[in-house]
């Protein structure tokens, strides 16, 4: 295997890495919207994209491994930098930081979308604690030990 090879494989994973970002700009406006459809939709389309990925990080692996040989103990990208030469490594070193810019920016997007489900989540949550009733769990009951029916009315009335 060659640096070439690294090099058309790092392509197809900044690509993918690419569309997922794309993928998750959508899914903050579809958070925004509320859309649980389309949430799922999006979602699924996004678990294609992360195994697509998974599966090129692990040819990836493989490619380093023996374009590093097992003398090599710190198997990464930097390295395999370090020892190509001429446009390969500059070409390498241009796809590094392509990968880790769009990398970061993932995760920044992924922050804000987890932020953004996290308050839909608190504010589905506080709804369903204004419609439905509570029961009063006072620390001090009836010392007979028998419970005394009150009436409670919320306003959602689940009666039929």
């Amino acid at each position: 295997m060659s640096a070439e090879n690294l090099v058309v494989l790092l392509k197809k994973i900044l690509t993918l890495h690419q569309n997922l970002l794309k993928l998750s700009e959508r899914k903050t406006d579809i958070l925004k919207k509320g859309d649980i459809d389309a949430l799922n939709d999006q979602m699924k389309e996004e678990q294609k994209y992360i195994l697509a990925i998974k599966q090129l990080e692990n040819e990836r692996i493989a490619v380093v491994n023996q374009l590093l040989g097992p003398r090599v103990q710190d198997k990464t990208l930097s390295k395999c930098i370090e020892m190509a030469s001429g446009p390969v490594r500059l070409e390498l070193t241009g796809l590094h930081e392509e990968l880790v810019k769009v990398t970061h920016d993932l995760k920044v997007l992924n922050e804000l979308n987890q932020q953004l489900t996290h308050q839909s989540l608190q504010y589905v949550n506080m709804s369903l604690d204004m419609l439905l009733p509570q029961e009063q769990n006072a620390g001090y009951g009836n010392p007979a030990g028998t419970k005394e029916k009150k009436q409670t009315r919320s306003m959602f009335d689940s009666k039929a």
